[in-house]
């Protein structure tokens, strides 16, 4: 499932709120391709994103998909030349989005003081551009002041600051600090479930979050059930043929792979496998990798 969105993008009318088409999401697939093959990625979180890509509906949520990878890795090209020039590109234009982000955050400090609302969604959007740029040691440091003020100025019971808590969790757990995404995680999940409900879209996506984030910990006793918890929900809320639901189910899978429960995982992948080709067709990405998935399950 997607991460959550930027603090800035959340409260903007941009690209970010457009939905992503089908080649959005294979061209961001296959930049996590890239990024597995120059070891950039582990298979586990590999196959997760690629999860987290297929379920994208906006520009946002493959934004928050690609977080933690740095600038430089692009798709295979043909020509070396041509790869090491886009890097160069893609470099030099991180490095003015994070000087030009710099230079708002510092005007709205000037003229606004820190604790206004549009400093600290300027320094949301700091935080958000350095994350984008690989930057995510200087990220954390900026979403931790954003939760920080959002905490003192607005409440812990504010959409905003409920955001800025859910952009640090992903922060964290891009940076490999699962210890620490864990339990901010846990904390997000509590807040929707006071504040929105537990039959709120946002709460089924933090849900399934803290779930992805368990079993990237290897905290398999806490990810199935939560998992688990997650697919219920997002049955009885967005239908068997939702895509966050197809998701769900094959992250479910992949836990029960983890612990060795070889008969759960058959079970759960054809059932994965004969929603997949009844809504998404058969010729569907997803549907093939489901498929491959199945298909080598049962050999083992």
């Amino acid at each position: 499932m997607a991460g959550p969105g930027d603090e800035i993008a959340a409260g903007a009318g941009g690209l970010s709120r457009l939905r992503a088409s089908y080649r959005d999401r294979e061209r961001v697939i296959e930049l996590l391709k890239a990024a597995f093959v120059q070891g950039r990625l582990a298979k586990q979180e590999f196959d997760l994103r690629v999860g987290q890509a297929l379920a994208s509906r906006t520009y946002a949520d493959l934004e928050a998909v690609t977080a933690g990878i740095p600038a430089g890795v692009t798709a295979v090209q043909r020509r070396p030349r041509t790869r090491l020039g886009a890097a160069r590109a893609a470099s030099r234009q991180c490095k003015e989005a994070i000087r030009q982000s710099e230079r708002a955050l510092a005007d709205q400090e000037r003229m606004h003081g820190r604790d206004h609302p549009d400093t600290i969604a300027a320094r949301a959007a700091l935080a958000a551009t350095l994350r984008g740029a690989g930057k995510l040691k200087d990220a954390i440091g900026q979403y931790e002041r954003v939760l920080a003020d959002r905490e003192q100025t607005s409440g812990p019971d504010h959409p905003g600051t409920i955001v800025a808590r859910a952009n640090l969790a992903f922060a964290y757990r891009s940076a490999g600090r699962l210890r620490e995404a864990v339990p901010v995680y846990e904390q997000t999940l509590a807040d929707r479930e006071r504040v929105q409900g537990h039959d709120h879209r946002d709460t089924l996506t933090a849900r399934a979050n803290l779930a992805a984030c368990y079993q990237l910990a290897r905290r398999l006793a806490e990810a199935i059930p939560a998992y688990r918890r997650a697919l219920a929900d997002s049955e009885r809320m967005l239908g068997p043929g939702d895509i966050e639901t197809l998701t769900t189910r094959c992250n479910l899978a992949s836990a029960y792979y983890m612990v060795g429960r070889l008969t759960d995982v058959i079970v759960t992948l054809q059932r994965a496998l004969t929603d997949c080709e009844r809504y998404l067709g058969p010729d569907h990405p997803m549907t093939h990798t489901v498929r491959v998935n199945l298909d080598a399950a049962t050999l083992i």
